[in-house]
């Protein structure tokens, strides 16, 4: 034993006596009898400090700092929670400013500025301390963590002995690591971020998105725990299997109590039965699979787009509008209410919901029409008064004197009554448009050439009538996953919100469509989105890049749009490979920068039939089980794939395996097999992927996407299979020579791409042959016709997209050049 571990196992010692005395004092009080509310819940609170401190005895702390501040120089203990023995610190919370020093250093710069004072503190070390059952296992002085260049011009993050331990180690379960011991300096900096910031985080996979807004939760609890609980905190996850995977480290960092949902889960409970609507994944396999699968695509992204959010929110104030009638009420020239003064008071509801507007404007109306009635009835009875004291009281009693009153009396009601009617009339006239409108009715009645024409006038013609095709089954109720946010959305508009938190989190945000995050943002004051642009497979729908949301939905509230590139889950091999693809996609998604933690190159290995991948996929999961992995996973196509993978490799007798179909299943055995589509967020000691042939992943943008996320979710151990032509997204590229240019703007090249100090161009406009008919004779000429460049949006954006990956691989060239 070294001298360091034996040093930490005496502090340790003491720490533990300490913890055993406070144990002890927390159970005479937990004994004591309570006589009153007030001492019942002292009780409760020292159960919950009993609780704590036997949960802190198997792993009180994880790391020390060494400071010296202006008044001396001091040692302190960092742990997951604060420990305090009579106002003498313990352990020192890690959601403190001093924990907050103790993530920031990172043995370069050594003298920080924290708390209110400011007052300078020079550090003069830190160590990781890895505990296990009351014993110090290993001891490191963390030394300097930095990103570099290795010698091919690659960026590598360099970690320190403890942090390379914490990330080798294998886990014992399907859940989240624990990262509170190894949160790095910029991940630290997201989590401490003030309540009041929206915050968009781009991160890589593996850059601890998932686990920083978890400890972002929890550090807002216990910064700001006066003014939020965690009943004003919601957690948007992309799937019950993620949410069931997190479930363990909940309480680990207290954020019990925190609702924790998918959006469809959410939607459904608190506005509309959507359990008949295909959720994200299933709307996922509708469109893939479909014929019309470009057509699908258009309609999804339009419903998903802000220009649709804007077509409803036209679309509810013109009916607003409509509602009221552009006249004035008149009952005749003494009694009247004028257009204006009803329109100025509809504009002074605009803040409210449509159907609460129009309710107080018919209230409006109402109550003039009772004033009405009140002064007109004054204003009879006045006049009966008057024909009263002038007629009545000069005749003497008799029958004529009782005659003129009985008319007078019988003159003055029916007077009174035909105003009544008359005016009651009028008003039901006036408010009978003015009814409730129900949210579904309001969203069929969108699907009108008419209202497009008027709301949304250059809309394309293909575009129209796709969407007025999926009008017509809205009005059938059969709707698909991109209804249910305007849908709900229009019910909020309409209705009124019947909910709202303090702070909302979103995982995978990029699967989000524009439409619902805007949407999402009525809820919240402030929200952390985190997501990773080059992950997002559902791009029939989610969100191709951030500007997309930033400049509309955020422009009013202070947010920060920040970059995580590091990724801490894989071998520096593994995030190779998936660098590979995204260079080989030629699309300009973010690079990876993986730390320098080694391990097995990946695997591709050729098979010649199933019989052989699953007699190989036996073998491999041999390898992984005498490497001690305890967890794995098989990545399919497809569900069918899963399945024939399940019963081929029971058939060769591999026990502990869990087939997973659904987005709703919770992650029980050792060996999972799932479809790829399903396994965001998740990770793995090793993965096998089913089949990378050129058949599964095609050198489209969203294979890429595909690709790269299902290699990312392994921690050490990668091995891929293909029969066929392995796919292209995954050849060996030089990467001396330039990018490759997708098809879709191959032919309109005119320079020499190859030259790093020639930037590509492409003609402007081009004579090609016109649009694939039947030759109706043989002697018939090829027609031409000239085209510009930009008529194609694909080939445009597909062109832009690949010259910023030519633009790094020129500045490349050049640097290796000079």
């Amino acid at each position: 034993m070294n001298e360091a571990i034996k040093q930490e196992q005496k502090h340790l010692d003491h720490t533990l006596g300490v913890l055993d005395q406070l144990i002890n004092k927390t159970n005479e009080s937990i004994k004591k009898q309570v006589t009153s509310q007030i001492e019942a819940q002292i009780k409760e609170n020292f159960i919950k400090k009993n609780k704590h401190l036997k949960d802190a005895k198997s792993n009180p702390y994880f790391g020390r700092l060494d400071f010296e501040d202006e008044f001396d120089r001091e040692v302190i203990y960092i742990g997951k929670k604060g420990i305090d023995d009579d106002g003498d610190i313990v352990v020192v919370d890690w959601r403190t400013d001093l924990g907050k020093l103790y993530n920031a250093y990172q043995g370069v710069q050594s003298e920080f500025n924290i708390g209110k004072s400011k007052k300078p503190i020079l550090i003069h070390g830190k160590r990781g301390i890895i505990i296990k059952d009351g014993k110090i296992v290993n001891v490191n002085d963390i030394g300097k963590s930095e990103i570099v260049e290795d010698d091919q011009g690659n960026q590598v993050k360099y970690m320190d002995d403890y942090l390379k331990e914490i990330l080798t180690n294998t886990g014992d379960a399907h859940q989240l690591r624990d990262i509170i011991a190894s949160i790095q300096a910029e991940q630290d900096e997201i989590i401490r971020l003030p309540l009041k910031d929206t915050i968009i985080v781009q991160g890589a996979a593996g850059s601890g998105k998932s686990t920083i807004a978890l400890h972002r939760i929890s550090y807002l609890l216990y910064q700001y725990h006066e003014q939020i609980r965690p009943k004003d905190i919601l957690i948007l996850a992309p799937n019950e299997i993620f949410l069931s995977y997190i479930r363990d480290v909940v309480p680990e960092i207290e954020i019990e109590g925190i609702e924790q949902r998918t959006f469809y889960d959410w939607a459904s409970t608190y506005f509309t039965d959507v359990n008949e609507i295909s959720d994200l994944h299933e709307q996922y396999v509708i469109v893939q699979s479909s014929p019309e699968k470009e057509n699908l695509i258009k309609v999804s992204k339009y419903k998903g787009s802000l220009r649709f959010k804007k077509l409803l929110d036209d679309f509810v104030e013109y009916i607003g509008i409509t509602m009221i009638p552009h006249g004035d009420i008149f009952i005749d020239a003494d009694v009247s209410l004028s257009k204006e003064a009803i329109h100025d008071y509809y504009k002074s509801r605009e803040s409210l919901p449509l159907n609460v507007r129009m309710k107080e404007v018919k209230e409006f109306i109402e109550n003039w029409s009772k004033s009405e009635k009140r002064r007109i009835k004054k204003k009879i009875d006045d006049e009966f008064e008057d024909a009263y004291n002038r007629w009545v009281v000069t005749l003497p009693e008799g029958e004529i004197r009782k005659y003129v009153y009985e008319a007078l009396e019988n003159a003055r009601s029916l007077r009174l009554k035909l105003f009544a009617e008359k005016l009651d009339h009028e008003i039901s006239l006036y408010v009978k448009k003015m009814d409730h409108i129900p949210a579904l009715l309001m969203y069929k009645s969108v699907f009108q050439k008419k209202v497009f024409d008027k709301f949304h006038p250059d809309m394309e013609e293909a575009t129209l009538s796709l969407m007025l095709k999926s009008g017509r089954q809205v009005k059938q109720e059969q709707f698909t996953y991109e209804d249910i946010t305007p849908l709900i959305y229009l019910d909020a508009k309409i209705n009124g919100k019947k909910l709202s938190y303090e702070h909302i989190f979103i995982d995978e945000a990029q699967d989000y469509s524009p439409f619902q995050l805007a949407f999402l943002k009525d809820y919240a004051k402030s929200m952390t989105i985190l997501g990773d642009i080059g992950q997002g497979i559902f791009s029939f729908y989610g969100l191709e890049r951030w500007e997309e949301i930033e400049s509309y939905v955020f422009k009013e509230l202070e947010y920060k749009r920040l970059h995580l590139q590091t990724s801490y889950r894989s071998t520096r091999q593994i995030m190779d490979m998936a660098n590979r693809v995204l260079l080989n996609s030629n699309y300009d998604f973010p690079l990876v920068i993986p730390v320098n933690r080694p391990g097995a190159i990946p695997s591709i290995t050729k098979v010649a039939t199933f019989g052989e991948l699953y007699d190989e996929m036996k073998r491999s999961i041999n390898m992984f089980e005498d490497k001690g992995h305890k967890t794995i996973a098989i990545l399919t196509e497809t569900k069918q794939d899963g399945i024939d993978t399940f019963e081929e490799l029971k058939r060769r007798n591999i026990t502990s395996l869990q087939l997973i179909s659904e987005g709703k299943q919770e992650l029980n055995e050792k060996i999972i097999i799932l479809p790829s589509y399903l396994v965001k967020g998740l990770e793995f000691d090793a993965v096998m992927i089913h089949d990378v042939s050129d058949n599964t992943f095609k050198d489209e943008t969203q294979h890429a996407k595909l690709l790269y996320m299902s290699i990312t979710r392994a921690h050490h151990d990668l091995h891929m299979f293909y029969r066929g032509t392995l796919s292209i997204l995954l050849e060996d590229r030089d990467t001396n020579a330039p990018p490759r240019p997708r098809k879709s703007f191959e032919d309109w090249l005119i320079t020499d791409i190859s030259n790093p100090n020639i930037e590509p161009q492409v003609e402007k406009m081009k004579v090609v042959p016109k649009e694939e008919t039947l030759r109706l004779f043989d002697d018939e000429e090829e027609e031409q016709v000239m085209e510009a460049f930009e008529d194609d949006r694909e080939r445009y954006y597909d062109f832009y997209a690949w010259l910023k990956v030519w633009h790094r691989w020129a500045e490349l060239k050049k640097k290796m050049t000079e």
